[in-house]
């Protein structure tokens, strides 16, 4: 066999092979902050997201929104669109209507999952998914109620369960999906902590169901925790330790961004700290070779420079967001997207 010949198998190998290799699904969680459409809902305060209202939103700015949108989750795909992404605070089905139907998304084809919750504001969760790379079995709002004040109001978790096909289609596996977004440290880091804590336990019942029933069973939280990795919500409660454990076992919970603890980047940037406050936390069997299908064990934020402006006050740069109080900057949103893939 001539060197040539030799030479150009091996090169047919090397590219057939690195291939298969880049053969992944890719899930991202992304808080687009305040992806309001521009009318009043009855019931909620979204007054300030209208043309007459504190932010002045108007169908310009609206569309401006979606398509910066779009545009990150296209480019976090770095290459190919996301199987599945998480999205919080969005105020509708419409506004997500408008995001895979109106923007370059479309050519993705992604489906919606979404349901009304009850927080005052009207922002919810939601999870756009590839239907060529994911098939819906179930969908379900979670409530998060405190029994001891029936005013009081957070967003649902949403809860998917669905059929997941490998790049190649030859894989398939059921994953459980939860799309979180955590009430927020308004009010104080630690006074506030409780209400994490509330909706970290109404999530873990729901986990160890689950587990109960199928201990090799995919499961995904995805979302904005409104904490950091090692704050009682997530380590206590939900009781999800670093993905760089040494030993993983099938039921229990991994965090796959506890690697970022007192990184110099993250997701968000507060008061000059970054952090990370957006998670994907995943059952065991996805990192330990147990499952179909074999998840990176550290998730990555999305850091491009276009999704960035420089920090003034602490230097350095930061998130570039769509607002600041009322005052518009006309960016993508305070958080950066996080992403996790699946091979």
């Amino acid at each position: 066999m001539g060197v040539k010949l030799i030479l150009l198998i091996s090169c047919i190998h090397f590219v057939f092979w690195g291939s298969v290799a880049q053969e992944y699904r890719r899930i991202v969680s992304y808080n687009v902050e305040n992806l309001f459409d521009t009318r009043h809902d009855e019931g909620k305060s979204d007054e300030d997201f209208t043309p007459v209202g504190r932010q002045h939103w108007n169908h310009s700015r609206y569309t401006d929104k979606l398509q910066k949108i779009s545009r990150v989750i296209y480019a976090a795909g770095e290459g190919q669109y996301p199987a599945l992404v998480g999205l919080c605070e969005v105020e509708n089905r419409r506004v997500l209507a408008d995001l895979v139907g109106k923007t370059l998304l479309v050519e993705a084809d992604y489906g919606i999952l979404h349901q009304d919750s009850p927080d005052f504001r009207g922002i919810d969760v939601a999870l756009l998914y590839r239907r060529s790379c994911f098939r819906v079995l179930g969908q379900c709002s979670i409530s998060v109620r405190n029994p001891q004040d029936s005013s009081f109001r957070t967003r649902d978790v949403l809860y998917v369960s669905g059929i997941l096909k490998s790049a190649d289609t030859l894989r398939q596996d059921t994953f459980h999906l939860f799309v979180c977004h955590f009430p927020s440290m308004s009010g104080g880091e630690m006074q506030s902590e409780w209400k994490r804590e509330l909706a970290a336990s109404v999530v873990k019942y729901r986990v160890d169901s689950i587990l109960q029933r199928n201990p090799r069973a995919a499961i995904v939280l995805l979302g904005d925790f409104n904490e950091k990795a090692n704050r009682p919500a997530l380590k206590k409660v939900l009781k999800a330790q670093s993905s760089d454990s040494r030993k993983i076992e099938n039921t229990r919970l991994y965090n796959t961004g506890y690697y970022l603890l007192n990184a110099a980047f993250g997701s968000y940037k507060y008061r000059g700290e970054w952090q990370t406050i957006d998670h994907i936390i995943v059952s065991g069997v996805l990192l330990n070779g147990g499952h179909t299908f074999r998840a990176e064990r550290r998730l990555k934020p999305y850091i491009s420079d276009f999704l960035m402006e420089e920090d003034k006050t602490y230097f350095g740069y930061k998130p570039w967001r769509t607002f600041v109080g009322p005052r518009y900057l006309g960016g993508y949103s305070d958080h950066l997207p996080v992403y996790l893939d699946i091979h």
